[in-house]
C-alpha cells in the first residue's frame, strides 16, 4: 500500500492541522462538530507530503481542497452546489458488465476535447473541486491526457477504468497529466467471477495489472466495487474479497450497492435487502477503523439519512457522452444538453428540482418503476418528461433533512 494510514496521535494532529484552514474560520463550533461527525467515518491516509480521506474529497493540501471547503459551507448554507462533477468521455467500452448504469445510452461520442474543455471550465465556475472521467472506458480516449491536464489545480481529477490495455507509458503520462486518483474496477478475487461479471474473459488480469502499474508510480489507488446480492448475502464470501483487496494494497473502495439504472432498470430483485445494508454499514465500519485495510466510502452507509442522504442534482451532477446534464451517474433524466445550453443554466433547473439533499435512500431507485414505465425511445429522459417524472416522484421532502446538514444549519 502506497503511503501511511494515520491512526491515534498522528490521525489527531492532521485533524487539527486541516481544521485551521482559512475556509473554516468563523464556521462556528456546531458545523465544525458536524464536520467530525462525518469525517469520523473516513481512514486518513498521508501519501507524498498529502492527506487522502475518499474518493469524493480532494486530498489536502491543494486547491481543489480550498474550493471544496469553501464549497460545503456552500452547501451547508442551502445553496445547491456540483462539488462533484463526472463526465462520461467515451460511451465505448470492451466489457459487458451486469450492473452498468450506461448501457441504456447512445454508443455516440459527441463531445470533443474542446466541448469538454469549456464544460470543465464550466462546472468549475459553478464549485465542482472533484472531476470524474469515466464512461464507458476513458482510456479509449487518446486525448485522454488533454483532458485531465485542462481541469488543472483547482478540481482533483479521478478516472475510472478497467485497466483495459493500461501501460506503465501511458500510467506515467496520465500522471504527468495531473491525474489525483485512479479508480480501477474490481469485483472478487475470483478472477472467473470477476470476468463473468464483466462479460468478457481477461479483465481480471488487467485490472489487477493496471493496479499494480498505478502503485509503482506512487498513485493513490482506489478500487470500484459493485458486489451482487447474492456475495453481500455471504458475510464470510465478501470479508474474503475485503482479505483480497488489502493483500493487493490499495488505498481506497467505493462500495457502490446495485442501482436499478441502465441494465437493472425496473430490477427490484437485484437491489440490496436491509439486512444486507447493514451488512455494507458493517463493512464500512470495520474497514475505516482496522489498519491495513483500505479505506472506504459505502454508498448505502453515507446515502442514509443518519448522514448525507442522496445529494444527486443538489451537490452532484454528472455529464453523458452526448453532452446531457443529469443529476448523478445512475439518474436516467436531464433538463437540457451543453450543446444546446449553458451548462449554468442546465444546472440551474437541475438544483430547481433537486434543491435539497433527500431522505429515504437513493434516488434513481426510488424512481425506476416510474421511468421504466414511460418507456422513453431514448436515454435519459429529456426535459419535458423529466419535468413529468419529478413531479410524478418528488426529489426530496421539504420537511425532512439527513443527519449531517440538519447538524450544518
Amino acid at each position: 500500500m502506497n503511503g501511511t494510514q494515520l491512526y491515534g496521535l498522528k490521525r489527531l494532529m492532521a485533524t487539527l492541522r486541516m481544521g485551521r484552514h482559512e475556509a473554516l474560520k468563523g464556521l462556528g463550533l456546531r458545523r465544525k462538530l458536524a464536520l467530525n461527525y462525518v469525517g469520523r467515518e473516513s481512514k486518513m491516509t498521508e501519501l507524498d507530503g498529502r492527506i487522502y480521506t475518499n474518493t469524493f474529497t480532494p486530498y489536502y493540501p491543494s486547491p481543489a481542497y480550498d474550493r471544496f471547503l469553501n464549497g460545503l459551507r456552500a452547501v451547508a448554507a442551502g445553496r445547491p452546489t456540483p462539488l462533484v462533477t463526472n463526465f462520461a468521455v467515451t460511451a465505448r467500452c470492451p466489457c459487458r458488465c451486469w450492473h452498468c448504469s450506461f448501457a441504456d445510452r447512445s454508443k455516440k461520442d459527441e463531445l470533443s476535447l474542446a466541448d469538454l474543455q469549456a464544460a470543465i471550465r464550466s462546472v468549475q465556475a459553478l464549485g465542482s473541486a472533484v472531476i470524474g472521467l469515466t464512461g464507458g472506458e476513458p482510456l479509449l480516449r487518446d486525448d485522454l491526457e488533454d483532458i485531465i491536464a485542462s481541469i488543472g489545480p483547482d478540481s482533483m481529477p479521478l478516472m475510472f477504468t478497467t485497466g483495459f490495455r493500461l501501460t506503465p507509458d501511458r500510467v506515467r503520462n496520465l500522471k504527468k497529466a495531473g491525474l489525483g486518483i485512479p479508480v480501477v474496477s474490481l469485483d472478487h478475487y475470483d478472477s472467473e467471477i470477476h470476468d463473468r461479471g464483466r462479460g468478457v474473459p481477461g479483465m481480471f488480469d488487467q485490472a489487477l495489472a493496471a493496479i499494480r502499474m498505478f502503485q509503482d508510480e506512487g498513485f493513490y489507488v482506489a478500487v470500484s466495487f459493485v458486489p451482487d446480492r447474492r456475495l453481500v448475502s455471504n458475510r464470510d464470501e465478501i470479508f474474503k474479497v475485503l482479505d483480497f483487496f488489502r493483500d493487493l494494497g490499495v488505498n481506497d473502495l467505493r462500495l457502490t450497492s446495485p442501482i436499478l439504472s441502465g441494465h437493472l432498470t425496473d430490477r427490484p430483485d437485484q437491489k440490496l435487502s436491509p439486512e444486507n445494508v447493514r451488512t455494507i454499514e458493517d463493512i464500512q465500519r470495520f474497514l475505516v477503523r482496522t489498519p491495513g485495510y483500505p479505506g472506504v466510502f459505502a454508498y448505502d452507509f453515507f446515502e442514509n439519512d443518519r448522514f448525507y442522504g442522496c445529494c444527486a442534482g443538489f451537490n452532484y451532477l454528472f455529464v453523458d457522452a452526448e453532452g446531457n446534464l443529469c443529476p448523478c451517474d445512475f439518474t436516467m433524466l436531464s433538463f437540457g444538453n451543453l450543446k444546446e445550453k449553458p451548462v449554468a443554466d442546465i444546472w440551474e433547473e437541475t438544483s430547481r428540482h433537486f434543491c435539497r439533499p433527500a431522505t429515504g435512500g437513493c434516488y434513481a431507485n426510488k424512481c425506476t418503476k416510474h421511468m421504466a414505465d414511460m418507456k422513453p425511445d431514448k436515454w435519459p429522459l429529456r426535459p419535458d418528461d423529466a419535468r413529468k417524472l419529478v413531479a410524478l416522484c418528488p426529489p426530496n421532502n421539504p420537511n425532512e433533512l439527513p443527519e449531517f446538514f440538519r447538524r450544518m444549519k
